[in-house]
């Protein structure tokens, strides 16, 4: 078991960003093969769906491969689930009964939520990249770390491709008579780590199972019958003046440019609590949002070296950063009580009057995770993080139970 320090990373995600593996083995993407898993129900007969969603492996460690090929059958299964959602039974591919029901539940969880949208989200296409960081044996365990890409074309969105990068997990395999068998798997991404964090038991995993299924069930209830009702009948408004507009085309281009890289102008906060908020702020500096280093509420980073972190400083002055550059809920207070000069935001709008460019932040027990509004497909948004890395991912298929809209409007 990995210490529960990992714990912290849940939306922190990216520690390991900066790695590269020379040398690695790569196995070339695999052309999908002919053969065809029984079409569900609810997946048109047309769509074939592939024996297997694995891309490329990269192994610089030399993983056993009865150890990898567990790995796999884990993967694909989890692919699976989600390409067709309909859940496929993993549980023999563990021997820990409680992990088993983890990541059952957590699984669930996700195919549940998606379940009760109005719309197809199955996958017309799909895939993974896996990239072995870490491995070694210790009391007859294997324990395999791993870095997954996702890539994902979900059918209400035609063509696009939704991509995710970097995810961690931490897989422990042992090794019985029936072969290799996971014993345990920290998958480091919200909804997983919400069952990992808590489940002693399969009735623990259950009881959360139960709670996020009717929060979650709830609020897309809510949002569907009210807010988006309420913002078909009503043009969005906004409720502050501001001198300067919004440049939303340069900051999603600076989105779209620096989703999965980091720029080496400004300071990385992935190994310190994560950079999507640094990221998000960037993204509003490249539109055209300034620096505000006035009065009591202020929003600000002036980098004198990349390579070190900037100090805090409140004072009015030009040097150092304030924590709501980098932090959400400061942030989120800055964009809410921000009076003088500076950023003028719409703070809680209408979540379906966001436009490429709007910030959305998300979280369970608070907010605690900032993404950028990249596209608005026929009224469903798209956004770009970092930590973990995502570009044009629809906000639909997250499993946070709080969600908040800033409409970015301009500053003073």
């Amino acid at each position: 078991m990995k210490l529960k320090s990992r714990f912290v990373m849940i939306i922190l995600l990216s520690t390991m960003l900066g790695l590269t593996l020379l040398g690695a083995l790569t196995l070339d993407r695999e052309k999908k093969e002919e053969e065809v898993i029984v079409v569900p129900d609810n997946v048109p007969d047309d769509r074939k769906i592939p024996s297997s969603f694995k891309g490329s492996i990269k192994d610089d460690f030399g993983v056993p491969e009865e150890v990898m090929n567990v790995i796999v059958s884990y993967m694909d299964a989890y692919y699976r689930s989600l390409y067709t959602l309909q859940k496929q039974d993993t549980d023999a591919l563990f021997d820990n009964e409680v992990m088993a029901a983890v990541s059952d539940r957590a699984v669930s969880l996700q195919i549940g939520s998606r379940k009760n949208r109005g719309f197809d989200f199955t996958m017309n296409k799909a895939h993974y990249d896996l990239r072995v960081t870490d491995y070694y044996t210790e009391n007859g365990l294997y324990h395999v770390d791993v870095l997954e890409d996702d890539y994902m074309s979900f059918a209400f969105l035609g063509g696009i491709e939704s991509q995710s990068f970097d995810i961690e997990n931490y897989f422990v395999i042992s090794k019985t008579d029936e072969g290799c068998k996971i014993r345990d798997l920290e998958k480091i991404q919200g909804y997983y780590m919400t069952f990992y964090d808590d489940s002693d038991s399969v009735e623990d995993a259950d009881q959360i199972y139960a709670y996020y299924s009717k929060q979650l069930k709830d609020l897309d209830a809510y949002n569907e019958e009210v807010l988006r009702v309420k913002a078909e009948e009503k043009p969005y408004i906004p409720s502050k003046t501001y001198t300067k507009e919004y440049d939303r085309n340069k900051a999603v281009a600076y989105a779209d440019q620096w989703y999965h890289e980091r720029n080496p102008k400004w300071y990385n906060f992935s190994d310190e609590g994560g950079n999507c908020q640094n990221y998000a702020s960037q993204c509003m500096l490249e539109g055209g949002i300034e620096m505000d280093y006035s009065g009591e509420e202020q929003w600000k980073c002036y980098v004198e070296d990349p390579e070190y972190e900037p100090d805090i400083n409140e004072e009015e002055t030009q040097e150092g950063r304030t924590r709501s550059w980098v932090n959400v809920g400061y942030f989120e207070n800055y964009a809410r009580y921000n009076e003088g000069k500076g950023l003028v935001a719409d703070v809680n709008a209408n979540l379906y009057y966001a436009q490429p460019g709007d910030l959305i932040l998300v979280g369970n027990n608070g907010l605690s995770h900032t993404v950028i509004v990249s596209k608005v497909v026929d009224g469903h948004i798209l956004v770009n993080s970092n930590s973990i890395d995502m570009k044009d991912y629809p906000i639909e298929a997250y499993t946070y139970t709080g969600i908040m809209l800033i409409r970015i409007l301009g500053c003073k």
